[in-house]
């Protein structure tokens, strides 16, 4: 019998999950279902007035469906796009609407792809395509904390007692390691000795710029040699193709599951659906479909001659069709199981998504390792699907940045953005976890604070990047403002009053952006190349105000949200704050691992625009001020306006 405390966390995070899982149906409801067609065109969400043009079908078993407009004119530019989850619909059919994913799209046409085959039938009419949200992410995850919560022995039960420390983690001696990777440094050789010597669990926790991906690819060769079974997961798509990338680099042999569609193009010969088409028995799965179709063909034109007519299906003839198409489906099924098994069986090491965990292609077998990037801003119930399989698992990531993405209000405070990661960075011992410490990107200033404020003064700038500047790039000015390295610049007393944007409720402060702009202008004067500079904001409205203040000539400059440049690096990062205000209200600003985002992209130059007489109302921001003074990278925004 579990232990109440385990069984109370886990039924607690199946009703996180249903929180958010209704979170995302309102969503969705309030932007599709109370719109009209043409409203929801509009907008993006529906593409109306279609017919079907061609049917193929690909090596994996999905059925393509491509569409165009009736009329042959052009599709909307901003619509469906690549990898969108949508339900096709028709004014024909009362059959329920299939749901498929996009699988490409040209200027006139767009292909969808179907789990099931969909009839002539049903395409017959004017169809119509909507964007729609997807519940197989969500029941996987429930059946993985039931899984989970239930488990009486073996690995599953194992790995969660140990979670909850109820079991130590076991290691082992790993012997001489001969590294793959002769570049690693020694705080990432200790992170592969941790974790090949983990017989259950390891943690790798990877600050900003420290190489965490090249670690996990170093385990992952490691494992390799000793014949193991790898799943190799992360919580997005991009994550995914990442490790892919390093992986078919390093020349492993590799397997990406998910859609095509949501693979980057130039990895796509690594899918499973490329490694399918080239597999011998492709060749005889299309020809079984064709002679399936056929089959359906000859019993559609004896159903509809009736039973008078010349051609008529004699008694007993269509239930002959209906035993043949039957029989024609099972071989087809059997030899879809075989080919599967032979595309996966040849691969040892398996990249997806953690979703695709828990995929039927698997059948019973279990991973002897997953490794888990990113797994800090993975929620917890969503970690678990690949873990159900694990016989033992190396989690990388870094709590002190942005947690998970959780849109319910309710999930979130009730802690569904806390990561497996995060719970288990306390009460895991030190045996199972390792910290790196080299970082190869930002300057030893801009690397400080962060490093002081999240990481006890661990991290240590890498002797190549330490003291690099603006100065030392090719065709840069060299000058004080090229060379210094951290700015922070204080608007307190310069009346940079922020404002909410109406109708979304985000904040801007256009005294800043222009200030930003300003700043911006003065580093291309220096010659700094547009591509090497980033503008961000935790505030979406800013975002939007600092991109229409940019001239037309400097459109192509990267504007965005802090929270969508995590994982991401420039050589200049201009960040705005926005928050000015007498009551010294932060908004989501009091989230510290935001900022830790926010100030560890730079490489070069870090310039921070913020009110320090509303910052300071919380201990973090003032510290970052005394930092800067600390520094010498504190000036006045009267300064920097005259």
């Amino acid at each position: 019998m579990n232990e109440p405390y385990i069984w109370k966390h886990f039924e607690r995070l199946k009703k996180l999950v249903e929180y958010e899982e209704e979170e995302e149906i309102e969503t969705f409801r309030e932007e599709f279902l109370e719109l009209s067609p043409e409203e929801r065109e509009a907008a993006g969400k529906t593409l109306r007035n279609l017919k079907w043009v061609d049917t193929s079908f690909s090596p994996a078993g999905h059925t393509l469906i491509t569409l165009s407009r009736k009329n042959q004119t052009p599709l909307p530019f901003y619509t469906l796009d690549v990898g969108d989850i949508a339900t096709l619909s028709s004014d024909s059919s009362h059959l329920k609407s299939p749901h498929g994913t996009v699988y490409e799209r040209d200027r006139t046409t767009i292909t969808v792809s179907f789990n099931k085959i969909v009839t002539e039938e049903f395409l017959g009419g004017t169809l119509m395509l909507n964007k729609t949200a997807n519940r197989n992410t969500y029941e996987t995850m429930y059946g993985a904390l039931d899984a989970v919560n239930k488990a009486k022995h073996g690995r599953l039960h194992y790995l969660r007692d140990l979670t909850f420390g109820l079991k130590k983690p076991q290691t082992g001696d790993p012997g001489e390691i001969r590294f793959f990777d002769e570049g690693l440094n020694e705080p990432q050789k200790k992170a592969v000795r941790m974790a090949v010597s983990a017989k259950d669990l390891a943690l790798v926790h990877g600050p900003p710029g420290t190489g965490k991906t090249r670690v996990l690819v170093e385990i992952i060769r490691q494992a390799h040699t000793q014949g193991d079974f790898i799943f190799a997961t992360a919580p997005s798509n991009i994550a995914c193709d990442n490790l892919l990338e390093r992986l078919v680099a390093a020349k492993l042999p590799v397997l990406r599951l998910g859609h095509p569609a949501r693979i980057m193009d130039h990895l796509r010969d690594h899918s499973l659906d490329h490694q399918l088409a080239l597999h011998p028995y492709a060749k005889m799965l299309e020809e079984l479909q064709h002679e399936i179709d056929y089959v359906y063909k000859r019993r559609n034109r004896k159903r509809e001659s009736g039973y008078y007519r010349r051609g008529a299906a004699r008694p007993g003839e269509l239930e002959d069709f209906n035993r043949e198409i039957e029989q024609l489906k099972i071989e087809r099924r059997n030899l879809s199981v075989q080919l599967f098994n032979s595309v996966i069986q040849e691969a040892r090491i398996i990249v997806g998504t953690q979703v695709s965990g828990a995929s039927d292609l698997f059948g019973g077998k279990t991973f002897d390792l997953v490794v888990l990037d990113e797994a800090s801003q993975s929620i917890e119930p969503l970690t678990w699907v690949p873990l159900c399989r694990a016989k033992r698992a190396v989690l990388a990531g870094d709590h002190y940045q942005l947690p998970p993405t959780v849109r319910s209000t309710k999930a979130d405070e009730g802690g569904l953005s806390r990561s497996l990661f995060e719970r288990l960075m306390p009460s895991l011992p030190d045996e199972s976890k390792s910290l790196l410490t080299i970082q190869y990107r930002m300057h030893k200033h801009i690397m400080g604070f962060s490093s002081a404020e999240f990481y006890d003064n661990e991290l240590v700038a890498d002797p190549s990047v330490a003291e690099h500047t603006l100065a030392e790039m090719e065709g840069v000015v060299d000058n004080d403002k090229t060379r210094e390295a951290f700015l922070f610049i204080d608007t307190a007393g310069c009346s940079f009053e922020e404002a909410e944007e109406p109708g979304t409720q985000s904040r801007f402060n256009q005294k800043e952006a222009e200030l930003a702009v300003k700043q911006l202008e003065e580093l291309l004067s220096f010659g700094v190349k547009r591509e090497n500079i980033a503008l961000i904001s935790p505030y979406s409205a800013q975002v939007r105000f600092l991109e229409s203040l940019l001239p037309e000539k400097e459109k192509d400059i990267e504007v965005g949200s802090v929270d969508g440049f995590q994982g991401r690096e420039k050589e200049v990062v201009i960040v705005t704050l926005v928050r000015s205000n007498l009551e010294g209200e932060l908004g989501f600003l009091v989230d510290k691992r935001r900022m830790n985002v926010a100030l560890t992209r730079a490489r070069r130059k870090l310039i921070v625009i913020g009110d320090s007489a509303t910052l300071s109302s919380i201990p973090f921001y003032r510290d970052f001020f005394v930092y800067a003074e600390k520094i010498a990278g504190h000036r006045s925004a009267w300064e920097s306006t005259d």
